[in-house]
């Protein structure tokens, strides 16, 4: 498929755009260093290693992931400054922990608890030649990770005084303030929450004899926000690389472009009111938000009950048979794990195509 238009590819297919995919990784890395904060974006977003080590190239300090499976995949590539955003619990885990660590020995992984943080420390003991690097993960309000807020300094100071642990700092990601539509509500709710944080990382700082600790988080909602709070020291946006209708819909997050779109072929086209494209639940992650298609004028993408394999398109105008329909991704992160590459064009030709091998890696 190297140099054909994107029109001829096999679909349903995921595009990228590098010049459009570019210019994001540029904006966002070029606003924080304006502001003074460092980039570590998230691969959970994208899910591959050619992105990450151009997000790398351009500046980042590092690489986000969520899952162990994903952070092993990246050291394997030779991809360092990987920061693991959720807990590594169970003994399957701790090992791919430790294996990562080896390759890439500045990796940093979250902590939320005592018991945790005695796992970790045993690890780094056992099959580590140097401690672990360990970061607190606070509870932004959601409750899904983190520790309470008032029991934070306590986990910290542990962490500090176990023998095979260095304390690195906090995380505090408020991922339920990303989609705030209203920008004011967004900004406060944030700066709140943020600069609680940043205290709390000062009562660290004061009780442990660290300086210049961590404090990490963000997004591509509120990376504009968070870039202003002093205690800061780093964002971890991720869908800002590619970007989605979900993000489009929020106020003053449109400044990036849609570097990743979704292409589908009219594939029965007998009724007068829809036609049938070959994009269904297996291809476009399901969500609230419905996918805009760019490609044409007045269309309407809907799964409405078309099943796995099938979209209905909608509108007055209705495309032919064999027609490709290019559509921004209503949820980029979810819709991407559906996928096995990305079709890398320049001016809409084809010039590369690139695995997304950290797809599959939920463990």
């Amino acid at each position: 498929m190297i140099g054909q238009h994107k029109s001829t590819l096999n679909t349903p297919c995921l595009v990228i755009d590098k010049d459009k995919l570019l210019q994001n990784i540029n904006d966002m890395q070029a606003f924080a260093l304006k502001h003074n904060k460092s980039v570590r974006p998230h691969a959970k977003t994208h899910k591959c290693t050619e992105i990450a080590q151009l997000q790398k190239q351009q500046g980042a300090i590092g690489i986000c992931v969520t899952k162990v499976s994903e952070a092993l995949v990246l050291a394997e590539h030779g991809i360092t400054g990987i920061l693991i955003t959720s807990p590594i619990v169970t003994n399957h885990k701790l090992n791919m922990l430790s294996k990562a660590c080896q390759l890439a020995p500045d990796t940093i992984v979250v902590c939320d608890s005592f018991a945790n943080a005695k796992a970790l420390n045993q690890v780094a003991l056992n099959h580590l030649k140097q401690n672990m690097n360990v970061i607190v993960d606070i509870d932004a309000g959601i409750g899904r990770t983190g520790v309470s807020f008032e029991h934070t300094v306590a986990l910290a100071r542990h962490i500090h005084e176990l023998s095979h642990l260095n304390l690195k700092g906090i995380q505090c990601y408020a991922g339920h303030f990303q989609h705030i539509t209203d920008y004011n509500k967004r900004q406060e709710a944030s700066s709140l929450l943020l600069k609680k944080a940043g205290e709390i990382k000062a009562q660290i700082e004061a009780q442990t004899g660290h300086k210049n600790l961590i404090q990490t988080g963000s997004g591509t909602g509120t990376y504009a926000i968070d870039c202003n709070i002093q205690s800061v020291t780093e964002i971890q946006p991720g869908s800002y690389t590619v970007m989605d209708k979900e993000y489009f819909d929020i106020e003053a997050i449109n400044s990036f472009l849609p570097a990743m779109t979704l292409l589908s072929t009219v594939i029965s086209a007998n009724h007068d009111t829809h036609v049938t494209v070959d994009a269904g639940l297996k291809a476009l992650y399901k969500d609230p938000t419905k996918p805009q298609i760019i490609s044409h004028n007045d269309l309407h993408y809907d799964w409405d009950y078309f099943g796995d394999e099938h979209g209905k398109v909608t509108g007055k105008v209705l495309p032919k048979l064999g027609d490709v329909i290019e559509m921004v991704v209503p949820h980029c992160d979810p819709t991407i794990n559906l996928f096995d590459q990305f079709y890398i064009t320049e001016n809409d030709i084809v010039t590369d195509i690139w695995s997304i091998n950290l797809r599959g890696k939920s463990q």
